[in-house]
C-alpha cells in the first residue's frame, strides 16, 4: 500500500473513530478502530513500513485526542511491526483466530499505556480501569476485525491492495 491509501487513512481516521464509532458504543465502550485497521495493514506490508504507520497513525490519535504526544506512537509502532512479523511467519490472514491476536494486541496496548500513566501520574487506578474500560474494549475490537476481515475479504481488498501496479499509482 501507497501514500494514496495512507493519506485517505490518516484523513479519515479520527473523524471515523470520534463519530461513526458512537452508534457502536455499548456502555460507553467503543471498539479502536485505528488498531484494528492497523493490525490489517500489519497483516499486509513489511514490517517498516508498518512500523512506520503504525507510529504515524498513534501520533496523529495523540494529537487528536490531547494526550502525551508519543505513547500512542510508540505502541502502535510496535504493534504494526508485530503484526507484521506475524502475519508473514504465523499468521493467516483470513483466519478467524485474528480475533484473538487482535484482542491481545488491545489488552497489551492498554496495560503499556496505563503502566506509563502510572508512571507519569502516580496513582492511577489500575486494576478498575483495566476490568471496566481495557479489557471490554480489546474484546470489542478484536470483534470489530474480524468483521472487517470479513468485509475485506468479500470485496476482495486484500487482493486488490498487493496488486503491484495500484501499488505504483500511488
Amino acid at each position: 500500500m501507497k501514500a494514496g491509501v495512507y493519506f485517505t487513512l490518516f484523513f479519515l481516521i479520527i473523524p471515523l473513530q470520534a463519530s461513526l464509532l458512537n452508534f457502536l458504543s455499548i456502555a460507553g465502550i467503543k471498539p479502536d478502530l485505528a488498531l484494528a485497521l492497523l493490525f490489517i495493514i500489519g497483516l499486509l506490508t513489511k514490517p517498516v513500513e508498518a512500523t512506520l504507520v503504525g507510529m504515524a497513525t498513534g501520533v496523529l490519535l495523540d494529537i487528536g485526542s490531547a494526550s502525551h504526544i508519543g505513547i500512542m506512537g510508540f505502541t502502535r509502532g510496535i504493534v504494526g511491526l508485530s503484526a507484521s512479523l506475524l502475519g508473514s511467519k504465523v499468521l493467516n490472514i483470513t483466519s478467524p483466530s485474528n480475533a484473538i491476536v487482535l484482542t491481545v494486541f488491545g489488552l497489551l496496548e492498554g496495560i503499556c499505556v496505563l503502566l506509563f500513566l502510572q508512571l507519569l501520574y502516580g496513582f492511577v487506578p489500575f486494576v478498575s480501569l483495566l476490568a471496566r474500560h481495557i479489557i471490554p474494549q480489546s474484546i470489542y475490537t478484536g470483534i470489530l476485525g474480524v468483521v472487517l476481515f470479513r468485509l475485506i475479504a468479500i470485496r476482495d481488498v486484500i487482493g486488490f491492495l498487493k496488486r503491484r501496479s495500484i501499488q505504483k499509482e500511488f
